[in-house]
């Protein structure tokens, strides 16, 4: 897969990123994604990146490729997550995440790894990774924390909780909340709202906010992909796979 399988728009010096289908952040779709980022990357044009989850279920992992993953493939699925968060905090203009539907797991990391995120009403966030017998695997462990606070991050981890639309923005996992459909257009009128201040700053304003926190991003992720991989075994798999066979259960009227 390519970064063409993701359509992107430019409207008025701001990219738009449609993820258009379910799972996107899959094996395929991450590296998909992080192949456009590198391209919008040279862009001197644009002010800012709007990342819109199109598919209800796109800011999602596909589970089914991790119930019998090895030890080395999951360090391997967790680099490639951190590359992929690594390239949206390299842009040298904000990424800002709009969803509408679930982000879980690897989806609310890669909303936690843009700058800024708006959420629809039916949208919900949480880092559920322990209910699969794992963690977060790309930079949740530490981004959560800085947005949300220490004990309400595991809170959320520990526990596996879903949040709706409306508490991630009182814990400020978000900036706004819209109705259905609307976040799109708060994200747009976000990225217009830029446009009276120089590109120049606005990127030396977000390398020097990542760059000031106390300890190295890359340090963390190291101990992230060894402890990820480590978690890979029969438990796990068979987690995944109870996941898996509750998702194919018909829903109860």
């Amino acid at each position: 897969m390519s970064a063409a399988h993701f359509p992107i728009a430019i409207e008025d010096n701001v990219a738009i990123l449609k993820l258009n289908r379910a799972t996107c952040l899959d094996v395929a779709g991450k590296h998909a994604l992080t192949e456009a980022l590198d391209i919008l990357k040279g862009r001197e044009d644009l002010r800012a990146l709007v990342i819109a989850g199109e598919h209800p279920q796109a800011f999602l992992v596909n589970v089914a490729e991790l119930a019998d993953m090895s030890a080395q493939s999951a360090r391997n699925f967790s680099a490639s997550g951190h590359a992929l968060a690594a390239a949206l905090e390299a842009l040298p203009f904000p990424a800002v995440a709009v969803v509408e539907g679930p982000a879980l797991g690897g989806g609310c990391e890669v909303v936690l790894a843009c700058d800024i995120a708006f959420a629809g009403r039916g949208a919900s966030f949480g880092q559920i990774e322990a209910l699969g017998g794992v963690m977060p695997a790309f930079g949740g462990s530490w981004r959560l924390a800085r947005r949300v606070g220490y004990a309400r991050a595991l809170e959320m981890m520990f526990t596996a909780a879903v949040i709706d639309a409306e508490t991630a923005k009182a814990y400020g996992l978000v900036l706004e909340t819209a109705e259905r459909g609307g976040a799109l257009d708060a994200a747009k009128a976000f990225a217009r709202r830029l446009s009276p201040t120089r590109a120049a700053s606005v990127a030396a304003i977000k390398a020097a906010a990542i760059f000031g926190w106390n300890r190295s991003p890359a340090d963390i992720n190291r101990f992230e992909e060894d402890r990820f991989a480590t978690l890979f075994g029969p438990e796990q798999s068979q987690r995944m796979h109870a996941f898996l066979a509750r998702q194919q259960e018909p829903a109860k009227p």
